[in-house]
């Protein structure tokens, strides 16, 4: 008799796949590993999940519908610089708090199929997303004239890759003797000097926000 199609076993396999991830790495773990911390059967994990490659796509998902949800919040009562970087910034505090997880998927989606239809998925709402924003400023005459779709695409990879650089590889020269608010303020004004063509005008107080994360 298969396992009850319950979402609380499942969910449990999916914190415990995250919590493996971030102590061991995707690499070093079995699915054997993962049932056993959620204290499952094996029954019970193949009733939710195919394979190894299947659970990291669940897992990483929760992640990046967080990530999404995140990155998207507004701040009305900001100037457009500060937006940015306020935006930047959550963003790469989900990559650094998950780059374990989140770092994976993104390698995976460069050499699985699977796992890449899933992550475009993710990436293409990021996308649309900026797009509607530099059509709105577009339509305001608030930017120079541009390809929002283009552009969105651009500034997208710019940040996304340099998360996973920073957060994911060790020994990315990029990366080396730079802080958190070193990737946040480089980010951010080639972000609004893309978008705006000038730079932001006065110097943001980056150390507000951002915790040091060192690399190392």
């Amino acid at each position: 008799m298969p396992p009850s199609a319950d979402s609380a076993s499942r969910d449990l396999i999916v914190a415990a796949a995250a919590e493996l991830i971030r102590k061991h790495g995707y690499a070093a773990i079995t699915v054997d590993d993962v049932r056993r911390a959620a204290g499952v059967s094996r029954a019970t994990f193949y009733f939710y999940f195919r394979n190894k490659i299947h659970l990291l796509i669940s897992t990483a998902s929760s992640i990046m519908d967080d990530l999404f949800e995140i990155a998207g919040t507004r701040y009305p009562d900001k100037d457009e610089y500060s937006r940015i970087v306020l935006a930047n910034m959550n963003y790469l505090s989900v990559w650094y708090r998950e780059s374990a997880i989140l770092g994976e998927f993104y390698a995976l989606s460069l050499v699985d199929g699977e796992v890449r239809e899933i992550y475009d998925q993710y990436r293409s709402q990021f996308e649309e997303r900026i797009t509607g924003r530099l059509e709105r400023l577009l339509e305001q005459q608030r930017i120079p004239p541009c390809s929002p779709r283009l552009l969105a695409a651009s500034l997208s990879a710019m940040v996304e890759f340099s998360a996973y650089r920073f957060f994911c590889l060790p020994d990315d020269p990029m990366a080396e003797g730079r802080t958190f608010t070193d990737l946040v303020e480089t980010l951010s004004e080639s972000w609004y000097r893309a978008v705006y063509g000038k730079t932001p005008g006065y110097q943001y107080d980056y150390s507000q926000h951002a915790p040091e994360v060192q690399k190392t």
